[in-house]
Formats: C-alpha cells, structure tokens, sequence
C-alpha cells in the first residue's frame, strides 16, 4: 500500500511538473517573434511580456504606452508583448496615416468581441468590423452632421440650465467644487436628453439610474480593468471565458430603457429631436435623412474613405437591440470623454490663469454680440475655447491609444516589415501628444500649440484624440460642443482657482481604463460680479 501511494504521489508530482513547464512554455515561447524578423522591440519580461506595470496597476495605461514609446526612441515601428501575443508598434507619423487612412483596407477592424448572444450590446459601432461596421458607419453618418448638432443644441441649453443651478449651490455651500462626478453628471443628463429623450435629473437626484449604470462601466477599479484588458487584447479568451462588458445588470438596464422609450414613442407617434428618434427613423426607413450641411463638412468626406478602400457593404436589419447598442455606447462615449476633457480642462485653467483671462475675454466679447446668450453660432465664434479644449485632448486624450487589426497581410513599404493578418497593430497617442520632437515643453499648457499657424509647421497624424480616417469618432462634433457649452457657461459666470485637494500635476489613475486622475479633479469658484451670460433661465 505504501509503494501505491508513493508511486501516485510520483506520478502527481510529475503532472504538476510537467503542466508547470508547458504553462511556462506556452506563455514564453513566442519572445523571439520580433527578433525573428529583425523588427526592434522592447524587452518583454517573463510571462507578462511588456504589460507588468499595468497588469499589477502600478501605472495606468497611457504610462505603460508612453514608457514602450520612449523606448523605442529613434524607431519608425517596434515590437512588444501583451503576456504572449506579440504586437506591431506604430512611432511614425507617416506610416500611422498609411494605416489610418491610405492602406485602411488592410486595418479596418479593432479585433474587439462582439457577441450579440452574450453580450447584445456588444455589436456597436465601435466594436464592429467588416461589412456590418461599413454599412452602419454609412447609415449613421447623416446623424452627426453640423446641422442634426444645430437641432439638438436647444436640449444641450436646458441641461446647461441645471448644470448652472447645480454649481451655484455647491459654490455657495463649499466655496469649491469636485467637477469630475459634476460634469459627468452634467453630460450624462445631455446624454439622456439628446440620445433617449428622457430627463435623467442627475444633478438633482444623487440617486440616478443612469449616472449610477455610467459608474459602473467607468469608475476605476481592479476587476473592471481586468475585464477591459481582456476585451482589448484578448478578445479571443474573453469569448471562452464568457466575459461580459458591460455586466448584465447594466445591459439589462439599457437594453430595457431602448426598448420601453421606442415602443412608447412608436405606439404614441411620438417624435422629438434626439439621436434615438434618428435611429428610430432610420430602423423603420432604412436611411436618416441627409442635411445640406453633410455634403461640405471636411470630416464626413474623409469618412468616404470606408467605401473606396473598405470593401463591400454587408447590408443587415436594423433591430431594436443593434440600436440599443448605439444608443448605448453613445451614452458611454459622450458622456466619458466629454465630462474627463473639460475637468482636465479646467484643472489647467486654474493653473495657468493667463490662459484663464484670455479664454474669459473672448467669451465675454462673443456674448456682448449675442445680448449675453450662450448660442450654437456664439460657441462656433470662440476659436480660443476650442484651441484650449485642443490643448487638454493633447496632454490628456481620454483614449490612449488607438488599435487596429490586421485583416489582410501586409507588407509596410517604408520599413519593409510584412505585418501577418491577425496583427495587432497599437497607435500610440497619448505618448505621441507628449513626444517633445512635436510639441516641445510637453508638460507645459499651451493652447497656442492649436493656432492656425503652428497646426500648419506639424504633422498632423501626431495629434489623435478622436482617432483619423474612416473611423474617425463619429460623434466628435458633438462632444466637442458640449465641452464648449460646459465651459464656456462656467468661465462666463465664474473665477476659477486651484484647490488644495488637487495636486499640479496630476497622478494618473493606474486602474482607470480611460484616463483619468487620482482623488478628482477640485476647483475654487468665485462669481463674477458682472457676469457675461444672462440668466439662466434665458439658455
């Protein structure tokens, strides 16, 4: 009995052994990939390749790039390691616009998971790739025209009235402000008027349904960071593994406010000015209807690119779930990006006062034309305000980086490098927007980098915050507006100054998976004694 169980003890040893070495085997084995190919690299670390900085969050995700980036210092392109899989780092300008926009066929898809059966609201227009991306991309172009902004500005105004309110209060109690949770709330309830035609009343319900859901997908932490990581690098496992992103009780919640609001407004003939309304028009016709604005925006006609380079166009039926899922990364994208740009923004503005009274005087001057209303064609005449929104998508974009995948092998003709189909390909950006070689001082704020004469003397594939080419973020039109809206209604009435709570310079959140600092972002406000806007009853 004693041999028995020494001989099974033996035998137990050796398969735990045995499945060690293969484990470090299967996720080591593929560390020559780039030395293979002559292709320069950054040394990856045993088992987790280059991502251990961010894997064990001891530095967020633009950190982890920008540290890759500088390595790779003096390189066109270069090679590093998510665990195993190797990837295609893009340092060159011009070979980023090759991929972005002339060679876009061969890098057309993000590689992302979408799976409508687990996760219905996975098939967005962000994940998607191929023919059903192209057609969607086609049909919802129309939606985000100058002219459907124009429409939805006048929703955007009532929700700037309760973002108004909302600060007065807190100024008056406190004397400061946390504008990270205020401004998100303030676009989440921009988001829920121009998107789903609801009043979500975050500002004055702390209790909100949809500020709650928002900080379920976005509020940092371990585990949501993980799952992000998953979907990002490895969708693959993430579709075994049966990941969900969002969890099913944020699905659950969006899926049912869609369909409730569609079928209460098709069963009441009910029609509002909205993107929901939009996508309903465009279910039940197959098109929305175009706006004489469309055919002279230079970034609708970049995105004709998608169909001379693109393939063919995989036509599909627009159900009530495939416009959940635009309404739903709609919501998550407007109102994400939009609420971290103009805290970052203002941060800044407290820091660099002169840059303050400048951005103030020109608000000032516009609003004297316009009898102190905060107007759609007011907020197209601050060209300052949109070289500072410029400025923070440069120092802090909230996507780090921009991923393409290989969908067809190809071989860059400058370096010569065959990038293999199933590549994934990795754009730097936040590390770009800080490469001292395009904007010297990086750390330095400074909206002048954004006039017309000093965009001209640069490349412009190293400024990226919305991406480029035929995926260009569709909605930044309207993400840029309602930045503007934000702060020009702010700096209008108020005197912005640092708090103590808030740090210069910032610490980057290493478990955020967007950008996103530490501890907030806290502001001192002071009411102007003679503001340029008029009530706010009058927006």
């Amino acid at each position: 009995m004693g041999l028995l169980f020494e001989s099974l003890a033996t035998d137990i040893l050796v398969a735990v052994v045995s499945l060690c070495i293969f484990i470090s085997w299967y996720l080591n084995n593929n560390y020559d990939y780039w030395k293979k190919r002559n292709v320069p690299f950054c040394k990856p670390k045993p088992f987790v390749g280059n991502f251990y900085d961010r894997i064990f969050f001891r530095k967020s995700l633009s950190e982890v790039w920008q540290d890759i980036y500088n390595e790779l210092e003096g390189e066109k392109i270069g090679g590093a390691w998510l665990v195993r899989e190797p990837m295609l780092f893009i340092r060159d300008p011009e070979i980023i616009k090759r991929i972005l926009v002339k060679d876009f066929a061969h890098f057309q898809d993000r590689g992302l998971v979408v799976d409508e059966k687990t996760n219905p609201l996975s098939a967005h227009l962000f994940n998607l790739g191929g023919g059903r991306w192209r057609a969607l991309r086609t049909k919802l172009t129309p939606t985000f025209t100058s002219g459907k902004m124009k429409m939805m500005f006048a929703l955007m105004s009532e929700c700037a009235h309760e973002f108004c309110q909302f600060v007065s209060e807190e100024a008056r109690a406190t004397g400061e402000v946390e504008f990270k949770e205020v401004l998100a709330k303030f676009t989440t309830d921009i988001i829920g008027s121009c998107a789903f035609g609801l009043q979500f009343n975050s500002m004055k319900n702390p209790d909100s349904e949809f500020r709650a859901m928002g900080r379920k997908v976005f509020a940092p932490s371990a585990s949501r960071t993980l799952v992000g990581l998953f979907f990002q690098f490895a969708p693959s496992l993430a579709k075994v593994f049966r990941l969900r992103f969002p969890t099913p009780e944020v699905s659950d919640f969006f899926l049912k406010a869609v369909h409730d609001t569609v079928e209460y407004r098709e069963k009441n003939n009910i029609k509002r000015n909205d993107f929901l309304q939009l996508l309903i028009d465009l279910k039940n016709k197959g098109k929305i209807e175009d706006d004489h604005h469309h055919h002279h925006d230079a970034k609708d006609a970049d995105n004709g690119v998608a169909h001379e380079n693109g393939g063919d166009v995989q036509e599909f039926e627009l159900t009530t779930n495939l416009l959940a899922a635009q309404a739903f990364v709609f919501f998550l994208a407007g109102f994400e990006t939009s609420s971290t740009t103009m805290s970052f923004a203002l941060h800044e503005l407290t820091a660099n006062p002169h840059v303050q009274e400048r951005l103030r005087a020109e608000i000032d001057a516009v609003l004297k034309e316009t009898g102190g209303q905060i107007t759609y064609e007011a907020l197209k005449k601050m060209d300052y305000l949109e070289m500072v929104i410029n400025e923070s998508l440069r120092k802090y974009p909230p996507v780090p980086v921009l991923m393409r995948k290989c969908n067809k092998a190809y071989r860059e003709p400058e370096t010569g490098v065959l990038i293999e189909e199933g590549m994934r390909v990795q754009i730097p950006v936040y590390a770009l927007h800080r490469d001292p070689k395009y904007y010297p001082d990086p750390e330095r704020f400074d909206p002048e980098r954004f006039s017309e004469a000093e965009k001209a003397k640069r490349h412009h594939y190293v400024f990226l915050p919305f991406g480029e080419g035929p995926r260009v973020c569709i909605g930044l039109r309207f993400g840029m507006l309602q930045a503007k809206l934000g702060l020009a209604t702010l700096l209008s009435r108020y005197e912005l100054a640092p708090s103590p709570r808030t740090p210069h310079p910032l610490t980057l959140d290493p478990r955020g998976f967007v950008i996103a600092c530490k501890g907030g972002v806290w502001v001192r406000l002071t009411p102007r004694k003679h503001p340029a806007a008029v009530a706010t009853t009058e927006l």
